[in-house]
């Protein structure tokens, strides 16, 4: 029996984990031959990576995030219902909350098995939230917040580290070429931050630090590659820094991993963190706050630091001691990426994926 699996996400962009996961879920599906993979957004700023995953069926179909999704809901039901019966779906798998309600209505009539993953802590619609047959978590924090807030069954949960792409490729004159193309020497040190611009990010924590890092250290850039999705920021709080640098979200970061010194996630409120394990497959040392899946997976002192994201003074303090001791930021990076490679496995998450599909499938 041919699988016909069905992914839907909002906003599919390149500064979003997310996007990035459900990406390599496409990828993946897309080479096996037992599967036939469809996918449904509402739009985004990486549409033009499907066009690497042949064969793949996509359809751009109306909804949003949050409140606005009242208005689109009707209408979004209809089309969902037309496209799975169409296409003989088998499975939908969600990867946002709004999307996942309407899909377990449709499963519910068409008798079709439904998936949803957790990529975030949320709120409210608890009614409503992550009825699908099975739910699969970015991290245990993530598990556990469902299991206490939403009294998810949990043993309707699994929770699977997000896994890396291996074939993404390093240009090492990319780098270079950037470092040329914005007139860095290389006696600079980098900051890097990748990811929205948001406060939940500790993007403000962040300027606040770098601050107080170049009243010390005037050979330090902070180079940013994302966008500003917060009010409270706005490129002129980058762009009249000569010490920042905001880089447009693009396909491939590589490059920016490649040249940088420290990477810094100091998130509020963090699932997991996809930038934290990019920076261990790049063996570079990595700062992020003491929070969820960050917390979870950073063993502080031993693959990596972990700070107040309410501390600017304390994260300052690590970036300048990790720029005075690069001995010392090499072994955090190197112990890093040995847990990534253990625990973050491309082959081994969608083996486990694989398994929760055919569970479900085999049981209609």
């Amino acid at each position: 029996m041919m699988k016909r699996i069905l992914h839907i996400t909002p906003n599919f962009n390149y500064s979003c984990g997310r996007s990035k996961l459900v990406y390599l879920y496409l990828k993946y599906f897309g080479t096996k031959s037992e599967y036939e993979t469809h996918f449904i957004t509402n739009g985004g700023d990486s549409l033009g990576r499907l066009k690497e995953i042949p064969p793949l069926h996509y359809q751009i179909l109306k909804f949003s995030t949050g409140f606005k999704n009242i208005s689109y809901k009707g209408g979004f039901y209809r089309s969902l219902k037309e496209y799975v019966l169409k296409n003989k779906i088998n499975l939908i798998h969600s990867h946002h909350r709004f999307p996942e309600y309407i899909s377990n209505r449709i499963g519910k009539e068409l008798n079709i098995k439904t998936v949803a993953s957790a990529h975030s802590f949320i709120n409210g619609f608890k009614r409503a939230s992550f009825k699908s047959d099975k739910i699969i978590s970015v991290s245990n924090s993530v598990a556990d917040y469902l299991i206490n807030e939403y009294k998810i069954s949990k043993e309707k949960i699994v929770t699977l580290y997000n896994p890396l792409d291996p074939s993404l490729r390093v240009d090492l004159l990319a780098g270079e070429k950037f470092k040329k193309e914005n007139n860095i020497s290389s006696d600079k040190k980098l900051l890097l931050f990748v990811g929205r611009v948001i406060k939940d990010k500790g993007c403000d924590t962040l300027l606040k630090s770098f601050s107080i890092v170049k009243e010390k250290n005037r050979d330090v850039i902070l180079l940013i590659n994302g966008q500003i999705k917060d009010n409270d920021f706005h490129p002129a709080n980058f762009n009249g820094n000569s010490g920042i640098i905001l880089i447009p979200p693009k396909k491939n970061i590589n490059d920016l991993y490649l040249i940088a010194d420290v990477i810094i996630l100091s998130s509020r409120r963090e699932p997991f963190g996809l930038v934290m394990i990019e920076a261990g497959s790049f063996k570079k040392p990595f700062i992020g706050g003491n929070t969820g899946g960050i917390a979870e997976f950073i063993e502080d002192g031993k693959n990596g630091f972990l700070v107040d994201p309410e501390n600017p003074e304390q994260l300052a303090e690590k970036i300048i001691y990790l720029l005075n001791n690069p001995e010392t930021g090499k072994k955090l990076g190197e112990n890093l990426y040995e847990k990534v490679n253990r625990l973050c496995d491309y082959n081994n998450y969608f083996n486990e994926v694989e398994k929760i599909y055919n569970s479900l499938l085999t049981s209609l």
